[in-house]
């Protein structure tokens, strides 16, 4: 099958259809979710705890779900997490309306669903390539990303008219029911989720197959180069958008209204940048793809540092949300399309937990360093690190890697399965 043929794909339509409205539903919550603890408490600082009780048991989880993912049913793995995050969600209505809603249900929903998407994360990428071909993954992954675009414009729009007719509580059963479509979704799906020859491999303890994931990340020139250009991206980027409110607000003395536009770039910049992708797709190399992106990551930082004005900054925002894209959506193709079937689970989660580990520790370091040198200095560091990463990019196999995975040869070093 050729790559623009994807929506020929009876199954892909079916995936792209339920995790597109799940992608929304779950736009809808991550609005109104935080706009219910602010209501219940008043306080920032609980609202900062509730971010965190979503953060840590993604990241706790990450690992032991990419095992789970590569050793059992994908598809079932992925609809348990639904059926759990459905229920979860919806208890927090049901408890509004019986007068029983407490700070401390907020805390363990949050907790639950972290763990839950850790789960569902690892088995989601995974099963991909077993859904379309292999040549059909950036087109297929545009698509995806596209959904998840729109979901997060037009997510918390509709979040804030349902808030002000119906309740943030009761706002979000549009969340549960979104779960309920997924869940539908992945029945209606006739691919098997893993490879067959690999669901039959024999397995090994947690622990060793947590670290043949990371080995194999590591053992992989190519995987490795992709990972640690992310982790500094990742890096650089947060602690630049850890800044860009008050250099917005302080700085520029920005309105509220000047403010939040310039912040919406980057949403519009992704879901350009996704159609976008799949426009260049079929006519550019990836890895020549990946090297215009990651040339484009550093630009938008020089911007900010010499912005006068928030349409300035709107602007470096869309630049920031369309390079984003482009190098997710390749990287991730190219990681679906060189790991084998039993590993990537494993092998994705590895990279999920090392960058995003990198995410708390750029916002910590951009908020000191901003509080030091000033918000210009800092936006002008996180450029040249952007561009010391492009730069290095042009001595890596990356440049040379196509649209099969076939250009490029990377070092790889077998690891039992």
């Amino acid at each position: 099958m050729r790559a623009n043929t994807v929506w020929k794909n009876r199954d892909f339509r079916w995936l792209i259809t339920g995790q597109t409205v799940s992608e929304f539903g779950s736009a809808v919550s991550n609005f109104a979710l935080p706009w219910l603890m602010l209501q219940m408490t008043g306080s920032a600082l609980q609202m900062g705890l509730g971010f965190a009780v979503g953060f840590v048991p993604y990241l706790i989880l990450s690992l032991p779900a990419g095992v789970w993912a590569d050793r059992r049913d994908r598809r079932r793995l992925m609809m348990l997490a639904d059926a759990i995050r459905m229920l979860l969600i919806a208890t927090i209505p049901a408890a509004y309306l019986l007068g029983m809603l407490t700070v401390a249900q907020l805390y363990l929903v949050m907790a639950g669903m972290s763990a839950c998407n850790a789960v569902f994360d690892a088995a989601y990428v995974s099963c991909l390539p077993n859904v379309v071909e292999k040549d059909q993954l950036p087109a297929a992954n545009s698509a995806l990303q596209a959904g998840v675009s729109a979901s997060q414009i037009l997510g918390p729009t509709l979040a804030m008219g349902l808030i002000g007719f119906a309740g943030a509580a009761n706002t979000l059963v549009i969340d549960a029911l979104s779960y309920l479509v997924s869940i539908l979704s992945l029945l209606a799906i006739r691919s098997r989720f893993s490879a067959a020859a690999d669901a039959a491999r024999p397995r090994a303890g947690m622990l060793r197959d947590i670290a043949e994931g990371l080995r194999y990340v590591w053992n992989h020139s190519l995987i490795r180069t992709i990972s640690l250009f992310t982790l500094v991206g990742n890096l650089g980027g947060s602690a630049s958008s850890a800044l860009i409110l008050y250099r917005l607000n302080h700085d520029l003395h920005a309105s509220v209204y000047a403010s939040g536009l310039a912040m919406a770039g980057v949403s519009a910049g992704a879901m350009v940048g996704s159609l976008l992708a799949g426009v260049l797709t079929p006519r550019m190399q990836a890895g020549r793809m990946m090297m215009i992106s990651l040339l484009a990551f550093a630009i938008p930082d020089y911007i900010i540092a010499a912005a006068r004005h928030a349409w300035v900054i709107g602007f470096a925002n869309l630049l920031l949300g369309v390079s984003m894209v482009l190098w997710n959506v390749q990287s991730l193709s190219l990681r679906q399309s060189v790991i084998p079937d039993h590993m990537l689970g494993r092998a994705s989660s590895s990279i999920r937990m090392l960058v995003w580990c990198s995410i708390p520790l750029g916002n910590a370091l951009g908020g000191v360093a901003g509080e030091w040198f000033g918000t210009v200095a800092v936006f002008t560091a996180t450029g040249i690190m952007h561009t010391i990463v492009w730069i290095a990019g042009w001595r890596t196999p990356l440049y040379h890697w196509g649209r099969n995975g076939t250009e490029a040869a990377p070092d790889e070093s077998p690891v039992p399965g």
